[in-house]
């Protein structure tokens, strides 16, 4: 969806400083997604799982690593 926001410069340049985006528009992806994913995360400790029901509460096959190496954007600079 295209639109057109103010956004502050400083953080914006700042974004793709630390992530090695090369565009704005992947700045903003990038910062809305790990946005929405700390929420979830946030969210699901405001309701967290009994200590019992967690042994259960994951798959075996998930792979954390594979799942951040997806998300992270193309042109991330590691450190």
């Amino acid at each position: 969806m295209k639109t057109t926001i103010d956004i502050d410069e400083k953080k914006l340049a700042t974004v793709m400083r630390l992530t090695g985006v090369r565009s704005r528009k992947a700045a903003v992806d990038y910062a809305l997604a790990c946005t929405e994913r700390s929420e979830r995360v946030r969210l699901l400790f405001e309701n967290a799982l009994p200590d019992e029901a967690y042994k259960a509460a994951l798959d075996p096959a998930y792979d954390l690593t594979a799942i951040r190496a997806k998300d992270r954007p193309k042109h991330h600079v590691a450190h």
